[in-house]
């Protein structure tokens, strides 16, 4: 059985062709997994480097983590929360926890947060490292501070390490649109 020319040629094209449209899908697939990864990276994830000791020992310079954009607004900023914040006269993020909830008043006096008038005991704050960088007690870990009392739409932000945090005893109570995130899942340095 002899094949005319225009045989061989038709099916040569549809091999080139078939080998085009598997190209363009390879391509189509790799467009949308890039543009799923820059949506995911920008809009609902974002990376986080630790840069400083602010939060020591509780999460260490150099550390990386994720953050959830989207945690943000799918729930209520609670007391004790870490959040990322955005510093206006640093022009860069921050990492610290949230100590006051808008309408409150926040106070520190003799190492003791107050809330309210009320003691609140600050859990994560690690024992043996106050008492290395207090001298056992004879210094303050956290300076005394307040009472503050915030607005309908404030909140009050310190670093773990209250002895190096530039936080909101220094720049203030941060309003709840400077707060790009909440929670943090470290994954190393």
């Amino acid at each position: 059985m002899h094949q005319s020319n225009k045989q061989i040629e038709l099916r040569n094209d549809i091999k080139r062709n078939k080998w085009k449209l598997e190209a363009l899908k390879l391509l189509r697939l790799v467009f949308s997994l890039t543009l799923a990864l820059y949506v995911c990276l920008t809009c609902i994830v974002r990376i986080v480097y630790v840069e400083g000791s602010s939060m020591y020992p509780n999460l260490e310079h150099g550390e990386i983590g994720f953050t959830g954009i989207l945690t943000r607004y799918l729930g209520e900023i609670e007391r004790f929360d870490i959040v990322t914040t955005y510093d206006h006269k640093e022009q860069k993020n921050l990492t610290k926890r949230v100590i006051g909830l808008p309408g409150e008043s926040i106070q520190y006096r003799d190492d003791t947060l107050y809330v309210n008038g009320e003691v609140v005991d600050e859990y994560f704050l690690d024992e043996s490292y106050i008492n290395k960088q207090t001298n056992n007690g004879i210094e303050t870990f956290t300076s005394d501070f307040g009472p503050l009392v915030l607005g309908e739409d404030e909140y009050f932000l310190c670093g773990d390490n209250r002895r190096v945090s530039r936080d909101s005893r220094m720049f203030g109570a941060v309003k709840s649109s400077d707060i790009i995130s909440k929670g943090l899942f470290v994954i190393g340095k």
